[in-house]
């Protein structure tokens, strides 16, 4: 898939997936649900308050009657409540509302209630790449802050799935870190030389993965051969693998506001994805979002 209209097309054959939304009293995230549910690739479970969530539906034309609400007194309520829905398996994604991302977490990531799977809870931010016609994911810009080699590696494999749920069956890896060559002074940089070992031995399946590399030469055939570097990857890639969570969000950041990239972002290794995008983000980045998440629960079922 090339763009978000593909990926969109996509999810409405695949059909709409039931999203459980945690405290759902958001114009914007309803406005994104709405269109979801009118494209065909979700339906809503809304959690919160039934009367301010009405109110906020027929603002948007919306018939309240066409939803499913689930009363919630509070944030830590609704929370609770939409991960039951998902636990349960009456939903298939997870969806932030208006509340703070901790407390959507918080019963997330509860031991004996919430969605733990035994893998690596991660982030991911898909972007649409017009120059190359592609997909790029950014990982991970939100979770993880600074991840040891082997959460790198749980990082990698979420990503790698996420990417086989997009069409991709074998992506380019780029392990990007602030230069190109293995120095001892910076840990990333052995971390990332020893991802792309994993890759080479079987030890990370499924993926072409080089590191370290300078993201110009990750995103650049000419940059890579100008400094004498001959990637697989280079010019290829599809995942930017970041050292961690603060150089992930910079570049997850550069490309929303000053590239103006399309973009969605999901969170992964649960029972099913999660979808906590910031609140300042725009209905089109929610609805991406959903998009995205319809085929990751979709890959999940096979």
């Amino acid at each position: 898939m090339k763009n978000f209209d593909q990926v969109i097309a996509q999810a409405k054959a695949l059909g709409p997936v039931r999203v459980a939304v945690a405290q759902a009293a958001d114009p914007e995230v309803l406005a994104a649900i709405s269109n979801a549910q009118a494209i065909g690739i979700a339906t809503g479970v809304l959690v919160g308050d039934p009367d301010t969530i009405s109110d906020l539906l027929a603002k948007l034309g919306q018939d309240p009657a066409a939803y499913t609400i689930i009363a919630a007194a509070n944030p830590s309520e609704c929370a609770k409540k939409a991960v039951a829905q998902v636990r349960s398996g009456q939903a298939e994604v997870l969806m932030k509302g208006l509340l703070q991302t901790a407390t959507f977490l918080r019963p997330v990531l509860d031991k004996e209630t919430g969605l733990r799977t035994g893998q690596l809870i991660s982030q991911a931010s898909v972007f649409e790449w017009p120059e190359k016609e592609k997909l790029l994911t950014v990982t991970d810009c939100a979770i993880n802050i600074t991840p040891d080699l082997k959460q790198k590696k749980g990082i990698l494999q979420n990503a790698i799935s996420l990417a086989q749920a997009l069409g991709v069956p074998k992506p380019h890896v780029a392990a990007v870190c602030a230069l190109e060559l293995v120095n001892p002074d910076m840990p990333e940089t052995v971390d990332a030389a020893a991802l792309a070992k994993m890759a080479d031995r079987g030890e990370i399946q499924n993926a072409v993965v080089d590191g370290p590399l300078a993201l110009d030469n990750a995103v650049s055939e000419d940059a890579a051969r100008h400094k004498g570097i001959f990637s697989p990857v280079a010019g290829k890639v599809d995942i930017l693998l970041a050292p961690d969570m603060k150089t992930g969000n910079v570049i997850h950041k550069t490309l929303v506001h000053f590239a103006r990239l399309k973009g969605a972002a999901v969170v992964i290794g649960t029972r099913a994805p999660l979808i906590a995008t910031s609140r300042s983000d725009c209905a089109t980045t929610k609805l991406n979002s959903l998009a995205v998440a319809n085929l990751m629960a979709h890959y999940l079922k096979r």
